[in-house]
């Protein structure tokens, strides 16, 4: 499993860049053990969307994942209440 890798869309990308530097690292550090160590994380499917949900303490990171390519694609994060208005 440690051929996965993750891709942060520009949107989920430009939000990172915004947060706090230890909210920033607690994100980056949860994306990093998803490659080694998933099942470590809570991670849930989300009902009526094809993504999977990733919460990091009161953020959460919506992501695809792609089994074909082994890439974990992360489409947003945001805060539990805005994350799911898109």
């Amino acid at each position: 499993m440690a051929d996965w890798q993750y891709v942060v869309l520009k949107p989920a990308l430009k939000y990172l860049e915004r947060m706090q530097s230890d909210d920033q690292s607690r994100i980056i550090e949860a994306l990093d053990t998803l490659l080694v160590e998933p099942s470590l994380l809570d991670i849930k499917p989300l009902k009526g969307r094809s993504e999977l949900r990733l919460r990091v303490g009161k953020y959460q990171v919506l992501f695809v994942e792609d089994t074909a390519k082994q890439t974990y694609v992360v489409t947003m994060i945001g805060s539990r209440g805005d994350v799911y208005k898109s």
